[in-house]
């Protein structure tokens, strides 16, 4: 629980590839898993980061935000969309500063949903822990997302890593904040941390209507990729066959399963 204040999907989902390297003979491994594809409807997750496009979150709510939070966040993702992520950051500020002042003084744990079923669930968990809890209106974790999201392009991943962690913390739920949280982490060769959030988003993804067989896949992949690289071939196979049960239609569980055969040739 929280108290007071407070990605390339899965935070706030960068261009660079993570790859091991070609052997002779050998599949060339595919990049990390991707990150959520742009647009307000939310209806696809791109398997590679290369392919990637610009943010979005899991329900709009529009009529529950001021228009200026609107506005805002509409321009932080076209700034994004401009390939002008550090115009996304500063449009961002102002609304960030203003959950801050909103909220300095805050005693019970803060909750950030975006879905009834998000706010449900954290009020029922603070509830049960006998905790007093309060949940805010969505427009603050959207502007931390694109403010994560644009520090990814910029690529600073510190303060990506951080933005994340903190809206994490307030959207404990949210399997997308979570598979960016996961994929910084990756990023960054955090093998161990990737592995525990990319966990934590593909239990989350029920809480993502409309979106739970996108957000639970991109999640097992980022697991499937973390296990390899802990050199679990057999959990790591076990993933991407999970992803594939799910989606049968998915392009990168197929190639991740092929690099997985041939490294364990080369180990026998």
């Amino acid at each position: 629980m929280i108290l007071g204040k407070l990605g390339y999907a899965a935070l706030f989902g960068a261009a660079v590839a993570i790859a091991a390297p070609a052997l002779a003979g050998q599949e060339v491994r595919q990049q990390g898993p991707g990150r959520p594809r742009a647009g307000n409807d939310d209806r696809a997750v791109k398997g590679a980061d290369a392919n990637r496009d610009v943010p979005s979150v899991a329900v709009r709510d529009k009529g529950d935000r001021a228009p200026t939070v609107d506005a805002r966040y509409d321009a932080g993702m076209a700034a994004i969309r401009a390939k002008n992520p550090g115009k996304a950051v500063e449009l961002m500020r102002p609304v960030l500063a203003d959950f801050e002042r909103q909220y300095a003084g805050e005693k019970r744990d803060i909750f950030c949903a975006v879905t009834p079923e998000q706010k449900s669930r954290y009020l029922s968990d603070a509830e049960k822990a006998n905790r007093p809890a309060v949940t805010i209106e969505p427009g603050w974790c959207r502007a931390q997302y694109v403010t994560g999201y644009a520090l990814i392009d910029l690529d600073k991943l510190p303060e990506a890593q951080a933005a994340f962690e903190r809206l994490v913390r307030y959207a404990p739920q949210n399997s997308r904040y979570l598979n960016e949280l996961a994929y910084i982490y990756m990023k960054q060769k955090k093998w161990q941390q990737s592995l525990d959030v990319y966990r934590r988003a593909e239990a989350a993804a029920d809480l993502t209507p409309d979106r739970i067989d996108e957000e639970r896949c991109l999640a097992l992949k980022g697991v499937g990729y973390d296990l390899v690289e802990l050199g679990d071939f057999n959990a790591a196979e076990a993933a991407y066959r999970k992803c594939l049960n799910i989606n049968p239609n998915d392009q990168d569980a197929p190639r991740e399963l092929k690099y997985i055969e041939e490294q364990r040739k080369l180990t026998v």
